[in-house]
């Protein structure tokens, strides 16, 4: 199936793979981050397990989204695809669990920053990143193409504005940046020109500083354009 080219009532599903992009990122980043905090460093490694939790939370919200408005009707309108769809759902569930059992340990090391929970944290954050990589890349190659066949751009837009619901107010502006952060110039401008234009000046005028101090907290460098 051709999918360079989609017509006006289909979605384009690129936006989902910048938001891929964005926690393939970050959570293979992780594992390096956790294994350099010192041994008693509970500051440092409390400013990560925010991170951990965050990029957890939006993680949920995502694939939750998915299970609610998009297998379903996977399901209904394309049933060859029906093992496919299994599949994806099955993946969401091993995530899941890698998923809380990084928050169990992140909430532990948070506590003493003691280096044998560091270590097993880190090795649990690696295995999420790899689960991650497998199912975003398969989702991807495999079930972006069905979603432009058979789902309505309106229906697409319902997915994307549940996930920003779920998203705290206060939080939205840096967590755009962590998406705009690692996109190419191009695609930066379209995702913005696509925003509304309120939303496009507040990232302007107070969301890029706010990010830029998050993310030197977390990474410890400034953030590059």
């Amino acid at each position: 199936m051709n999918t360079t080219a989609v017509a006006p009532d289909r979605p384009d599903t690129y936006d989902m793979v910048v938001v891929h992009n964005t926690f393939r990122r970050h959570f293979r980043a992780l594992p390096d981050l956790v294994t350099a905090v010192a041994a008693g460093d509970v500051d440092r490694a409390g400013r990560l397990v925010e991170f951990l939790d965050e990029l957890g939370n939006g993680l949920h919200q995502h694939h939750t989204g998915e299970d609610e408005l998009m297998w379903p009707l996977l399901l209904e309108r394309a049933p060859a695809d029906a093992a496919l769809v299994l599949r994806m759902e099955e993946q969401h569930e091993r995530i899941a669990e890698l998923t809380e059992r990084a928050h169990r340990e992140a909430a532990e090391f948070a506590a003493a920053a003691d280096p044998s929970v560091r270590d097993r944290l880190a090795a649990t954050l690696t295995a999420l990143a790899v689960a991650l990589d497998e199912h975003m890349a398969e989702e991807e190659r495999h079930v972006l193409p069905v979603v432009e066949n058979v789902m309505t751009a309106t229906e697409w837009q319902a997915l994307g504005e549940r996930g920003r619901e779920h998203m705290p107010k206060d939080r939205q502006l840096v967590f755009l940046g962590f998406i705009l952060q690692g996109v190419s110039d191009t695609d930066r401008r379209k995702f913005l020109a696509e925003m509304p234009l309120p939303a496009r000046l507040a990232w302007r005028l107070l969301g890029r500083r706010a990010f830029a101090k998050e993310y030197r907290a977390i990474y410890r460098t400034d953030p590059e354009w």
